[in-house]
């Protein structure tokens, strides 16, 4: 055998091995903890996942004005991807408080909607993963949306939308839906009459933070290949990712003005959108629902980039996780984004 063919065909195990690996899970059990041991576990599984070079990135523990423990530059932006969804969740509330009615449905404002089954379709399905909309639209809308840069969420107003785009009637079952949470972001621009850019600075002013923004087209965030033996630092240029996401993963920050965000939220609210300890989802948040301690949380994860926020009200606990690593193989990526294990 001639060493040309030798190679290709060594390149065409190698390749094909690479592909059969994406399909194959490699789940990670975190140890059982409690509200006390919490800091330290986590601050244990983010050492350890750094010693073997599976993670990089930025992390905060905070508890009331105190840093338990922090790694990384503070200040350094990240995409949060799908941790956006609470600033979307977080606007809305601030309007119910001001008498927005989150039963309206989404066809009030959106003709496209008042169309069969999806004329029912209100704020709060939306807000809540209910809709019956799956994650995307369709794959078709997805691709379309992601690689065409004329894309922008004012095209939902004209969406050819009918009832086969439902996976499920209106309020039946939850679903998470990134797509909904494009049409909530688009809702908030025809409620507020502001651009949704500028409802996020809007938002993120009033709370002092400084390096919390939508991304934006021109927006070049960083990005870390992840190897066993080293760590190859790039960037990621965003004019056909993240920042036509919106509210459903298209908002930047740092581990610092996160962690500053979650200290401005008002616990007594997440007593209003998770009115029984049985709720899982509101508003872009997760309720915890198996563990002895009550949080709220949610996580994110999108090309370059995983994240994880959550919050321990009773001890008033704070956890902001950002990174920016990107894994070759999905069994390097599922132990980087064990996190959440502690919260569920």
């Amino acid at each position: 055998m001639t060493l040309r063919r030798f190679l290709d065909h060594a390149f065409t195990v190698v390749i094909f091995s690479w592909v059969i690996l994406q399909f194959a899970s490699c789940e990670i059990k975190v140890p059982v903890t409690n509200e006390v041991n919490l800091p330290q576990k986590i601050e244990s599984t983010w050492k350890n996942l750094k010693k073997q070079n599976l993670i990089s990135g930025s992390i905060l523990i905070q508890k009331g004005d105190k840093i338990l423990f922090q790694d990384g530059p503070q200040d350094k932006i990240y995409a949060i991807s799908s941790m956006s969804k609470a600033f979307v969740g977080q606007r809305y509330l601030a309007l119910q408080q001001q008498g927005l009615d989150l039963q309206t449905p989404a066809c009030h404002w959106l003709k496209n909607f008042c169309t069969g089954k999806m004329e029912k379709i209100t704020l709060q399905m939306l807000l809540n993963h209910k809709s019956g909309f799956g994650r995307d639209l369709s794959f078709w809308h997805f691709l379309k949306r992601s690689f065409n840069s004329q894309w922008s969420i004012q095209d939902i107003d004209s969406l050819p939308l009918k009832e086969s785009h439902l996976d499920n009637p209106p309020g039946e079952r939850f679903q998470y839906s990134n797509f909904g949470y494009l049409v909530l972001s688009r809702l908030l621009e025809l409620i507020e009459k502001k651009s949704f850019a500028n409802i996020i600075t809007a938002t993120t002013a009033n709370a002092g933070l400084q390096y919390t923004a939508a991304i934006q087209a021109n927006d070049i965030l960083p990005v870390s290949l992840l190897l066993p033996w080293g760590n190859l630092q790039g960037q990621l240029h965003l004019k056909t990712i993240l920042f036509r996401s919106a509210g459903a993963g298209g908002i930047k920050s740092s581990a610092k003005d996160m962690a500053k965000w979650l200290h401005s939220l008002d616990m007594a609210d997440f007593q209003k959108i998770f009115p029984t300890p049985k709720d899982h989802y509101a508003h872009g948040w997760v309720q915890s629902q198996n563990q002895t301690f009550k949080s709220f949380w949610h996580n994110g994860a999108s090309l370059g980039a995983y994240s994880l926020m959550a919050v321990v009200p009773s001890s008033d606990l704070r956890i902001v996780i950002l990174t920016d690593n990107f894994k070759p193989t999905k069994q390097w990526a599922d132990k980087a984004e064990q996190f959440e294990q502690y919260f569920y």
